[in-house]
């Protein structure tokens, strides 16, 4: 046999293709047509400009990430509360205060909601795209939704709601527990995420409440031994500065198989460890309390995703949809080959298989929207300086090297202040305090 260009496969088919009603070939095009339609529930213009925002956050620009985040986060759509996470976390490196506390707070409440999903949403979820759905994070995205809220409060010295936010923090985990054995599982969620723990002790201490206080520390020295030297009450109440540092980048949602199964990536296995930091106060390396290794990583709690009901109906549908094609593509093989040929309604048979197979495949395509802009570990650091103004580095030894400086940073002769840090890689500074976003709300 000789190949050439275009004959070998054109001559041995033609027969073939003659055989084959017009209706049919068209038929079986117009679901590959109809099927991007029917994904395209959020406009590529939004979703451009959300990536952009989160582009500028990666890149320092902080100011340009709120400008592109803020419109989006005002419009009450599917993605509501997703990109006033985003907004917030923003607003939380900028040192917009104010208005990371509006847009977490709008995060937290929708979280907080009942009934959000339900009725048309639910059923859209099911039979159309998951992404029809109100976006209120996975579990862990839940927590630190809450943290953050009841950071910018705690660092407003609003310790009531920063309470009652971190408590929220430690709920959304208890909410993933499974039923069967709650307690035991709560537990295990729990040891994985001490820093909500610490700072609602911290808050306890500021309200006056020093057993309740003492009983959250030593339930993170219980759960956490490795964590003790953090979960010092008495390290805490003398401390006048506190910095909370942000570190590395949290887990991505990845697809596998044909885009209906969900998971998340990199297992903590497969990265580096991540180092301990060192803190610096005006040239001097200071000794600190960060516990044996991180409190929290992310990477491992999303390894921890309770799975919802929707997922066996996605693959379900992905599964029925395979059996669809193969059988509308088999059926009109076997027609069109046959003796007496394809008839129209054989075609409209075959191609009707096709295109309910290609409907059902492009339905059960996984809800890929995550919150791109958590960190992958949090570390709580008290301080005991001497009052007045100080330049703070902190430090990770990475490959490169990671760290970050503050110049003139009060510490208060009395209570403390609480400085928030975002490790990145272009957002090591020097920056002088206090930053311009909080001048400007003033």
């Amino acid at each position: 046999m000789r190949f050439t260009g275009k004959g070998c496969l054109a001559t041995s088919s033609n027969a073939f293709i003659r055989t084959v009603p017009r209706r049919f070939a068209l038929l079986c095009l117009l679901p590959a047509t109809i099927c991007p339609l029917l994904l395209g529930c959020e406009t590529p213009k939004k979703v451009r400009e959300a990536q952009l925002g989160v582009s500028a956050f990666y890149a320092g620009n902080f100011a340009a990430a709120g400008e592109r985040l803020r419109p989006l986060a005002d419009k009450t759509d599917e993605n509501f509360v997703l990109n006033n996470c985003r907004l917030g976390s923003a607003a939380l490196a900028r040192y917009d205060l104010a208005e990371a506390e509006a847009a977490f707070l709008k995060a937290y409440e929708v979280m907080n909601s009942v009934g959000v999903n339900d009725g048309g949403r639910s059923l859209g979820a099911v039979l159309v795209d998951e992404k029809v759905r109100i976006w209120k994070g996975e579990p862990f995205e839940r927590a630190m939704a809450s943290f953050y809220l009841g950071l910018t409060y705690y660092m407003q010295q609003d310790y009531g709601n920063a309470r009652a936010a971190f408590e929220n923090a430690l709920f959304k985990l208890r909410d993933a527990s499974r039923a069967k054995d709650e307690q035991q599982d709560y537990a295990r969620l729990e040891r994985q995420f001490p820093i909500a723990t610490i700072m609602l002790a911290r808050c306890w201490q500021k309200l006056g409440r020093d057993d309740l206080a003492n009983a959250n520390f030593e339930r993170v020295r219980q759960l956490r031994p490795d964590q003790s030297s953090v979960a010092d009450p008495g390290l805490h109440s003398s401390a006048n500065v506190l910095l909370v540092v942000d570190f590395g980048v949290g887990p991505r949602k990845e697809t596998d198989f044909d885009g209906s199964i969900l998971g998340f990536a990199p297992k903590p296995s497969e990265v580096a460890r991540v180092p301990a930091p060192r803190v610096i106060v005006n040239g001097v390396v200071q000794r600190v309390a960060v516990g044996d290794g991180p409190p929290t990583d992310l990477l491992s709690l999303a390894q921890d995703r309770r799975w919802q009901s929707i997922d066996t109906i996605r693959l379900t549908k992905s599964a029925v949809g395979t059996g669809l094609i193969a059988g509308g593509a088999g059926y009109g093989l076997y027609k069109a080959g046959s003796r007496d040929g394809m008839s129209g309604e054989d075609a409209l048979v075959a191609g009707g298989l096709i295109a309910a197979g290609l409907l059902l495949k492009a339905t059960s395509q996984t809800d890929v929207r995550q919150w791109e802009m958590l960190p992958r570990t949090t570390f709580v650091i008290p301080l005991q300086l001497a009052p007045g103004t100080h330049d703070v580095t902190v430090e990770f030894a990475t490959g490169r090297g990671l760290g970050q400086t503050w110049r003139g940073l009060i510490a208060p002769e009395r209570g403390d202040a609480t400085y928030y840090f975002r490790m990145q890689r272009f957002n090591s500074g020097p920056f002088d305090w206090p930053p311009a976003a909080m001048v400007d709300s003033r």
